[in-house]
């Protein structure tokens, strides 16, 4: 074993009664332990939460829509829409929105209607049905509020259509044939799917008029450059822009708040190591009696510092992950779906990050130690030595 390692290891682990070394190394090692659990935790969560919000949003939304820039129906027959839809076969899906009354029983709710003939990917994913005409998928938000259960029937109440500019009362009977929940409030609370053929009975389209295309799949790029006025195309992320802005802008606070937990261990190692070469400051004094040279008596606590750096990242690292797998496994933490988008805490493992935070670890760790070895370059051996 080098000489440097094995001094840095018995300096690191002395077996001194009473000795400080050992107990400022273990102290050190346990507070940079915490900051970078608290710190790939963090990350994990932003991480999580953008995935959560991102997975969702995309299998309800699609990758993109079509419509028309005024909100006006989209006539299917049209050359430009015909021809981009038969040179993407099986990528587009037509839907109808409109907005109506739910009734159940005393109650009701205004709602947000899309009729289509092929359900999102949300819906399908916890449920493997189809949705016939006559039939209703209502979001478990609006479902308990409006105390609906499987099988009920429920009233569609229209207060005017595209047909008419004089208001008047259209009620369409439907049965609940699933009760979905995404997390996601928004669409919990406002969102109802039902046939595209009931959807142009209740809003008054007539044969080959829609709301607009959603793009299940394709190349976005291109389609882009397929549409032109009066249509538009818009992403999901497009779409949620402020959302993810919002993201955006809490993640770096979010960082800095945790990253400083992390450097009150750093800190500590910097006074760790301090504290032990005053400590040694006789055995320091006997090597450079001895020979050594004070380079390589630098690199020994540089050395020691880099091993508390390691062994911290490692168990703060190990920590992290155990609470990960934890949460992902059993759903521990809960937290309000009405404010956060979702009814417990997302983590996602972020390696890219958790790479940087134990690399950048590493470093400010050797550079932590390497500070307080400036005093040796001053150190006399006979001072070091005066009452030996």
């Amino acid at each position: 074993m080098p000489f440097s390692l094995r001094l840095a290891l018995r300096y690191l682990f002395s077996p001194d009664k009473g000795g400080f070394s050992s107990f400022a190394s273990w102290l050190a090692i346990g507070g940079l332990a915490i900051g970078i659990t608290a710190l790939m935790l963090t990350a994990s969560i932003i991480h999580g939460f953008q995935e959560v919000i991102s997975e969702k949003l995309l299998s309800f939304d699609g990758t993109g829509r079509i419509q028309h820039i005024l909100g006006k129906q989209i006539d299917l027959s049209n050359v430009k829409l015909d021809s981009l839809i038969q040179s993407n076969p099986n990528s587009f899906s037509p839907f109808i929105r409109g907005v109506c009354m739910v009734r159940a029983g005393g109650n009701a709710d205004g709602v947000l209607i899309e009729g289509l003939t092929k359900l999102p990917k949300a819906i399908s994913a916890e449920w493997q049905g189809t949705i016939n005409s006559g039939e209703i998928i209502l979001g478990n938000g609006l479902a308990t509020e409006l105390k609906i259960e499987l099988g009920d029937k429920v009233y569609l109440q229209v207060f005017s259509t595209t047909q008419s500019s004089s208001f008047t009362k259209k009620i369409k009977s439907m049965v609940v044939k699933h009760i979905f929940h995404s997390g996601l409030q928004e669409y919990d609370k406002t969102l109802a799917f039902v046939h595209m053929d009931d959807a142009k009975s209740l809003f008054g389209f007539k044969d080959k008029m829609v709301s607009g295309l959603t793009l299940i799949q394709g190349d976005i790029s291109s389609i882009h450059d397929e549409i032109s006025y009066p249509y538009y195309f818009e992403t999901w992320q497009e779409r949620h822009a402020l959302l993810f802005e919002w993201i955006k802008l809490q993640r770096w606070p979010a960082y800095i708040m945790f990253g400083l937990i992390a450097l009150v261990g750093l800190v500590n190692i910097f006074a760790a190591i301090a504290m032990i070469i005053l400590e040694k400051s006789k055995q320091i004094g006997i090597l450079m009696a001895q020979g050594a040279d004070k380079s390589q008596i630098k690199q020994i606590f540089m050395i020691q510092g880099g091993f508390i750096g390691l062994v911290g990242s490692f168990i703060g690292g190990l920590i992290s992950i155990l609470i990960i797998m934890l949460q992902l496994k059993f759903e521990i933490l809960k937290i309000p779906a009405e404010i956060y988008f979702m009814d417990q805490i997302p983590f996602s493992f972020d390696f890219p990050v958790f790479g940087i935070i134990l690399l950048s670890t590493l470093v400010l760790c050797l550079i932590a130690s390497w500070w307080p070895t400036k005093s040796i370059t001053t150190m006399i051996p006979a001072t070091a030595l005066r009452y030996e």
